[in-house]
């Protein structure tokens, strides 16, 4: 293989610093705890508000670029098209988002809810339940996936409209930050912060996958979920990802996608009418209508009074998870975005991402909260004794045909966490990479070694014994830096737009921005009918 491309004077230390930080948390993991508690409780307890006000920020910045007439800008020149087709499109930001930590959490969450409810609730209450799959809901939604999508615009934007080729964070914020400090220490921190970020945080999200996946392997044929296991599988997921690679992106990792999301959508079904179906649709929209009732509520509560710490441990360590994922979203969507608009890429990303998980949410998460609640499976008991790996598995398991559902749900699990791997990898390639190639797409050889990075630093992750508490400290407190490269790269973006169409920053002017050249109105209108 030919390393010529690979960007070494960023590879190297970025992933020399991430091996460093876990070396540290497994050879003194004392003292690694403690600062990881005191650095989440600084962030959480002190600036948490921050947290929120940012991810809020974000899905309202986005709604007002996509329904405002920025929306109709075209990420790419006049002539470009869209590479994929628009479900295959659809299903890979699905994909890339959610990986194996959906289920996990669509069941794993509302158990947790149910012992220390959210809202000043009593545990056990009527008051309590409606909270349980509403919370999962919020956290899997429209904010989640705005965090997501905002910095996929400003990389679409400056990767197929701009045509620039070499992905560094840091030169997407040149325009903020100046060229002195983008190509100076300043812009080499952001990059390895930036890597590392995601890095840290694709690592929680293999955690948790491995260990379902080994969960459920263990349960199925008796072999024990140990370390040997859980290496051999981060192992098959290499070598699957290699072969995806190979395949290319459309013959892979859109084939993929698909296949991916039509299995988990099968097995969504097949467990919706084998459950308590008419509970689980009744109990999804009315937690629906729970969580749209309160949503601005919920966006701010940070509970300053009362102190039940649930904001801090579950919201604003949501935000901060997939705000610690920059690069790896950004990256990833804008790769796949050539030839969208700005207004595709956002509402298909915010809509069919937010959708995608309340399905699964609704039928995994209701059927838990029945089970328990009805006294037919004691899953908190399960979580207690085995963890909420062991938890889940029995939860699928005890569904009708039990056995091969859950062979089914671990294949499914497999091919989800594969597409998020693909996704990460991707993403950090095309970053250390010198210079793209004309379809954006980094060298084979730079994508296998990130590959075989992505699984190394996952497999000493598993070495930090990190409970949950390790796991929300890390991700809350890598995703706080990443907040303010939101920011400078949203200023980015806008300074771009109002470079190349001055036009749509005068009031009067409502042209197209695909056409904002064109000087006849009745261009214009001919190109807005061609839209509509």
């Amino acid at each position: 293989m030919n390393f010529n491309n690979l960007d070494n004077k960023l590879f190297w230390p970025a992933i020399s610093f991430t091996f460093m930080v876990l070396a540290a948390a497994v050879f003194f993991p004392e003292a690694s705890g403690t600062f990881a508690n005191a650095g989440m409780k600084w962030v959480t307890n002190d600036i948490g508000w921050f947290i929120q006000l940012s991810g809020f920020g974000c899905l309202i910045f986005l709604l007002y670029l996509a329904l405002s007439r920025f929306g109709n800008i075209k990420l790419g020149l006049e002539e470009d098209k869209p590479e994929f087709s628009y479900s295959s499109y659809a299903f890979m930001i699905f994909s890339a988002g959610v990986g194996a930590a959906l289920i996990f959490w669509a069941v794993g969450e509302p158990m947790y809810y149910m012992q220390s409810p959210p809202m000043f609730t009593e545990p056990g209450t009527p008051e309590a339940a409606q909270w349980l799959i509403t919370y999962t809901l919020f956290h899997w939604g429209p904010t989640g996936w705005a965090i997501f999508c905002l910095p996929a615009v400003p990389f679409a934007y400056y990767l197929h409209r701009l045509k620039k080729r070499n992905l560094r964070l840091s030169q997407l914020c040149k325009t903020v930050i100046g060229d002195k400090h983008a190509n100076g220490i300043v812009g080499y921190i952001i990059d390895i912060v930036a890597i590392f970020g995601t890095l840290g945080a694709f690592s929680t999200s293999m955690g948790l996958a491995v260990d379902l996946i080994g969960s459920g392997v263990q349960n199925l044929t008796g072999i024990e979920n140990n370390i040997y296991m859980q290496v051999g599988i981060i192992c098959l997921f290499i070598g699957f990802y290699a072969l995806v690679m190979f395949a290319g992106m459309k013959k892979g990792v859109s084939k993929l996608a698909n296949a991916c999301v039509y299995a988990a959508f099968v097995l969504g079904l097949i467990t919706l009418f084998a459950g308590p179906t008419a509970f689980i649709l009744s109990y999804f929209f009315d937690s629906l209508g729970v969580m749209f009732n309160n949503y601005i509520r919920m966006s701010f509560w940070t509970d300053p009074v009362q102190k039940s710490g649930f904001p801090q441990g579950w919201t604003m360590y949501y935000w901060a998870w997939y705000f610690a994922y920059l690069v790896m979203m950004g990256v990833f969507l804008a790769r796949i975005s050539k030839g969208r608009t700005v207004k595709q890429l956002i509402l298909t990303t915010i809509t069919c991402g937010s959708s995608g998980c309340a399905f699964f949410i609704a039928i995994f998460g209701s059927y838990s909260v029945y089970s328990e609640i009805s006294g037919t499976l004691p899953i908190l008991q399960w979580m207690s004794e085995s963890g909420v790996s062991t938890a889940i598995i029995q939860t699928i398991k005890s569904l009708p045909l039990g056995s091969f559902i859950l062979v089914a749900f671990l294949i499914v699990q497999f091919f989800l966490m594969s597409t998020t791997m693909t996704s990460a990898a991707m993403a950090v390639s095309m970053m250390t990479t010198k210079e793209l190639d004309q379809n954006a797409d980094p060298d084979v050889s730079v994508r296998m070694i990130w590959a075989v990075g992505i699984g190394a630093v996952s497999m000493a992750a598993f070495f930090m014994g990190g409970s949950i508490d390790t796991i929300k400290s890390m991700c809350v407190i890598v995703g706080l830096p990443m907040i303010i490269l939101y920011f400078i790269l949203s200023l980015s973006l806008m300074k771009w737009i109002k470079k190349d169409f001055p036009e749509l920053f005068t009031k009067s002017e409502l042209m197209s921005p695909d056409k904002a050249s064109t000087s006849t109105s009745n261009e214009v209108l001919e190109v807005a009918k061609t839209e509509v």
